[in-house]
This record gives structure tokens, sequence and C-alpha cells, in this order.
């Protein structure tokens, strides 16, 4: 597990901050939609106090040999010509990362597409060095911090994964989230890998002994998103093997209210 200390300095001490995880995206496969995901990286790039972390799978890295056995996903009739390579997909996710490297907060989770064949350290290597972002590994602890006039208006615990929940409905993605902040204290939980994106905010009960009072402790948890279209005309694609339901293009934003000690989320 990795831990990152990130800190973001407010112009005003009630400013709002907007944070869009950009995650399963796919480059390499047909159904990966390239022009949404660009729209996306541009307006982080140019929207004030708008800032993204990466949560993995940005490249599809599906080859017909994978660790020396035969990766059954594979299909050649789903691979862009133009990212055939694992080398040609980090090429091009590098090249469209960039204007985001001053405003990812924390780092670059690894995905399981990229897990297949990439290791830790060709990861930092090859993603992370270029760019001069930190690596998260598969789970990380971000601890996000706002200042004004270099004072701490609050801080704000982030937990942070790929994930590996595989299961077919959003409610059981729920039930796994819930179950994990039973494990991990946190404010905010993000995990990927599975497609969906959603918000949901729980609540955790506590105690203050000082008012001798029930405290209530609001927790954000949210499925990610993703920029490959399980459906694409004239792809034949992996999916369709055994068909499940659509998932929407896009990913979720996260709202931050420090001076009030808020958070909100939508998708």
């Amino acid at each position: 597990m990795f831990c990152r200390r990130y800190t973001i300095e407010l112009d005003k001490k009630d400013d709002i901050i907007h944070l869009e995880p950009l995650g399963d995206i796919h480059l390499g496969n047909l159904g990966c939609d390239i022009e949404k995901y660009e729209r996306r990286i541009k307006h982080i790039a140019k929207s004030p106090n708008t800032y993204t972390i990466g949560m993995g799978d940005y490249i599809d890295n599906i080859a017909a040999y994978a660790g020396g056995v035969v990766d059954k996903r594979w299909n050649p009739e789903t691979v862009d010509r133009r990212m055939l390579t694992t080398e040609e997909q980090t090429e091009k996710f590098l090249e469209s990362w960039r204007p985001l490297v001053d405003k990812t907060i924390g780092g670059l989770l690894a995905g399981n597409h990229e897990w297949k064949t990439i290791n830790q350290k060709r990861f930092i290597t090859d993603f992370c060095k270029p760019l001069g972002l930190p690596y998260l590994g598969r789970l990380a602890y971000v601890s996000l911090t706002f200042t004004h006039n270099k004072k701490e208006i609050r801080n704000y615990l982030l937990l942070v994964m790929h994930g590996g929940y595989a299961g077919a409905m959003a409610g059981g993605a729920v039930n796994r989230m819930k179950q994990l902040c039973g494990d991990f204290d946190c404010d905010v939980a993000l995990m990927g890998h599975n497609h969906d994106t959603w918000v949901r905010p729980i609540v955790r009960m506590s105690y203050d002994r000082k008012t001798n009072l029930p405290v209530e402790k609001k927790v954000l948890l949210g499925n990610t998103g993703t920029f490959l279209r399980g459906y694409t005309k004239g792809v034949d694609s992996y999916v369709e093997i055994n068909p499940r339901e659509a998932k929407r293009v896009g990913n979720i934003t996260v709202t931050f209210d420090p001076y009030n000690g808020d958070i909100f989320g939508h998708d």
C-alpha cells in the first residue's frame, strides 16, 4: 500500500474544489471513446480548481499471449491498428495526460490491464517517470490538505484503488465499498475496474467525548467510470460473449467544500 500527501493552496478560503478521477480508458481498443476522453482532459486542464487522479487501466494491453499463457480476451478485430502494441498505447496515454500533470492529485494507480504484462518497476519507468508523477500502486491513501495563506483549512483522507470487483450489478460494488470502509478509515473511497459510474454518500457514527454527543461522519463512495464502450457498431467485442448491461461512458466528480467541511459527488 502507498501513502501520498497532496496540498492545494486556495485562492479564497471558501473556494470549492472539484476532483474528476480518470481511469478505465482502454486506449488501443476500438471501443474506446477517445474523443470523449480527450474532451474531459481539455475540460480539467482549462478549468480553475479542477483536478484529477489516475485510476488505472489507461491502456487495453491485450495480446495473444501474456505472461506465457493464452489471453482468452484477445481478438485482433477489436484492436485499434494505430495503437497495436503496448508501447504505442503507452505513448498515446503519456501524450494525452501531459496537460494534466500539474492537476493530478496523488499520482497514478496501476490497473489490471497494466498488471497483465507490466510489473511495478516497468510501470514506474514507463508511466510515472515520464510524467513526473508518483506511483500509487494498486491501493493507496492520499492525504489531501487544503490551505489558505499557508494555514490549513481542512484535510480529507482519500482511499483510492483500481479494484477487483467483477459483479454484474452496481449494488454489489456499493456493498463491497461499504465493507471496505469498515476496514479502512477514509473520507472518500474511489474504485475503478468494473466500469460503473455512481457516487453515494454513507454516514458512519462516532462519539464526541467533549460534548457527550453522537457524531455523524459523511463518507463518499464512488465508482469512477470508463471510456470503453461495451457495444460498438462493427466491433465484435469480448463482452458480447456473455452480454451484460451497457456502461455509461464518462466519469464522476467529487466536490470538496473545505471551508464548511463538506463533500459532494455526482456522475
